[in-house]
């Protein structure tokens, strides 16, 4: 036995090491519930990391006009080797500890992984880590008597941060910001939205900027009574879907980016001496125990996204049930990032807070790149449906057989739980570039509520019938006016819907059809259509999506699909963009902006000459006419 037995309510759970003859007698005792195979270990390499001894050394290959986002917290200490070449500007404003620099350690590890990204990622043989983002450091937060990160008591945080936000954009031109931090008294109740959400979205509406905030997190999950590991596993899966697990104010931002996190690792580090080894209660990848969950303000996506932000795992005193407890630093679980001392280079943390920094890195990347290609700054719109474009689950059958608890309906909602739990999946930077397998579509527009857009997508044929797996998705994001005296809070509501085997004079005709009516009458108009004619397989469903400001819909086949889709004859999708007013407002007659993003990937070496097919086809916008051109991200 690897340590004494863990005892629960219903179950006693140990791990073994056994050999073949021992584990085959141990599968046949009824005794035995379920038997697990080993999990994947923690890396030596990343235990290495948070040695006094390690020392690392930074590759700084960044520009003047290197990606740039600030972050919103502790302070960070930029003496570190690895921060002291990257910090753009600093400034405090909390003005407790008279200092920029991080005397809590939060905001530098923040800062880290807003900079490098992924830590597990370096050149291990030389301890080189290369850096991609440059830093801004506001400081809005100091360290209280609990060693915790905590705000001012003389000013609300939503003056402070509105206060770093505007110094940063208005002096030094940034427009991506980190804020991992909530405020635990005030958990959404599915009403309102909240104040300091509310003040966030005033802030990115008219700034034109991106906030990326962590979900919250729930310190002490409960611990459920159970009959096997696998029933612990999704029983804590589950009750992610429970109140006690809802998002705090300010993650229900309709118009930044929220992050829930998801596990790097499963397998915690035993103690040296003899006793209970410590239990993980899912593998890699699934939802950490205590990540805050979905919906956002009229049951929009939140969080958009999931990434890595550790994990927990179950200690336990010898004297039984009484005595388990979570253990939430558990050195093989957390998510390596930088120390802030000179005692060692590397710090494990865990929670949502660093989930967060994960996509503001690729958030930041992706801003540089857009406004390289296009010779003038992205909106924030196009931003947020790159970002969208790259987003995959990482465990998608573990969402997939969540069950919300006390669920009393006759049909399973698997795809709104498995969106309450991760979002649209984690983003990575395959849209940062464009490779010969991974090309992207890209366009700004704006519309005039109740008219429409039509974009004429290419679809070569030669990529639905390449041996591959093969993917299209399609983001799209808009920014309107909000109105926190509003139940209804966002005043337009648009949404895109995807249309095969039909033409532009057909779809036209029939939502101008529709147009003629009212409201009820035209959606049954647009509903037969877009039953008899839409592409099924994009999913989630329009109507899924129709309450968020940031929607993603994908498509995906294996090597042998595709025929669904293909059409030689007319080798398009149509993606009709529309969308209505949902209460009086000042700027109600203003076109609402929007950007839409289309990205077509495959996996494998095959050369299809995918860009060279989609240049010839990509005339894709119409409206009455053609208008400008779709662009092709390079």
């Amino acid at each position: 036995m690897l340590g004494d037995l863990f005892e629960l309510e219903n179950i006693l759970l140990g791990r073994a090491e056994v050999n073949e003859f021992t584990l085959n007698s141990l599968l046949d005792l009824e005794l035995i519930a379920s038997v697990d195979l080993p999990m994947t270990s923690s890396s030596v390499e990343t235990y290495e990391l948070y040695g006094s001894d390690f020392v690392p050394r930074v590759n700084n290959t960044l520009s003047d006009n290197a990606p740039i986002a600030c972050v919103l917290d502790s302070g960070v200490y930029s003496g570190h080797k690895l921060l002291s070449s990257l910090i753009a500007a600093e400034n405090d404003f909390d003005v407790t500890e008279n200092t920029t620099t991080d005397l809590n350690g939060h905001g530098t590890g923040i800062a880290g992984i807003v900079a490098y990204g992924d830590f597990t990622d370096f050149d291990r043989e030389n301890k080189i880590f290369t850096p991609l983002v440059k830093i801004c450091n506001g400081k809005v937060m100091h360290n209280d008597d609990r060693r915790n990160p905590a705000y001012s008591v003389d000013e609300r945080p939503e003056i402070i941060i509105e206060k770093a936000v505007r110094y940063f954009y208005d002096t030094y031109n940034c427009r991506i910001f980190n804020l991992s931090s909530g405020d635990t008294d005030r958990v959404y109740d599915g009403g309102r939205q909240m104040p300091w959400a509310y003040s966030l979205d005033l802030l990115q509406k008219e700034l034109d900027i991106v906030i990326v905030v962590s979900a919250g997190n729930v310190s002490y999950p409960e611990i459920p009574d159970v009959g096997t590991r696998s029933e612990l596993c999704e029983k804590i899966r589950d009750n992610l879907l429970t109140p006690k697990h809802r998002l705090l104010d300010p993650a229900t931002t309709a118009l930044g980016i929220t992050v829930g996190a998801i596990t790097r690792y499963a397998a915690p580090e035993s103690p040296s001496s003899s006793g209970t080894a410590p239990v993980s209660v899912g593998n890699e990848n699934y939802p950490s125990v205590f990540t805050r969950t979905g919906f956002g303000v009229n049951k929009a996506v939140k969080p958009e996204f999931a990434d890595y932000g550790g994990n927990f795992c179950l200690t336990q005193m010898p004297r039984g049930n009484n005595h388990t407890r979570w253990q939430p630093n558990n050195k093989a679980l957390l998510e390596p990032t930088l120390n802030n001392t000179t005692e060692k280079a590397f710090k494990g943390y865990v929670g949502t807070n660093f989930a967060a920094p994960h996509v503001t890195h690729i958030t930041a990347r992706i801003e540089k790149s857009l406004e390289k290609q296009m010779g003038h700054r992205p909106s924030a719109n196009l931003i947020r449906a790159v970002l969208a474009n790259s987003a995959k689950y990482t465990q998608e059958e573990w969402l997939e057989g969540s069950n919300e608890p006390n669920f009393t309906g006759e049909k399973r909602k698997i795809q709104e739980w498995k969106m309450r739990l991760s979002g649209y999946g984690k983003v990575d930077d395959s849209t940062i570039s464009s490779t010969f397998n991974n090309i992207t579509l890209f366009a700004e527009d704006e519309l005039t509520l109740r008219d429409l857009d039509l974009y004429k997508i290419p679809i070569p044929p030669e990529f639905l019938t390449v041996k591959a797996n093969k993917r299209i998705t399609i983001s799209f994001a808009y920014n309107p006016p909000i109105r926190l005296s509003r139940q209804a809070y966002i005043s337009n509501s648009l949404h895109f819907e995807v249309f095969k085997d039909t033409d532009e004079e057909e779809l036209l005709k029939y939502k101008a059809k529709s147009a003629e009516h009212k409201d009820e009458e035209a959606d049954e108009i647009m509903k037969k259509y877009t039953e008899k004619h839409s592409a099924q397989k994009f999913t989630p469903g329009s109507t899924t999506l129709n309450k968020s400001t940031l929607q993603q819909r994908m498509y995906e086949n294996t090597a042998k699909g595709g025929k669904d889709l293909l059409n030689e004859q007319n080798p398009y999708l149509y993606v009709l963009v529309t969308g209505k007013e949902k209460f009086a407002h000042p700027d109600e007659k203003s076109p609402q902006p929007y950007a839409i993003a289309i990205t077509y990937s495959y996996d494998g070496d095959t050369d299809i000459l995918l860009r060279q097919k989609l240049l010839e086809q990509a005339n894709v916008k119409i409206k009455d006419r053609i208008k400008t051109p779709i662009q092709l991200k390079l």
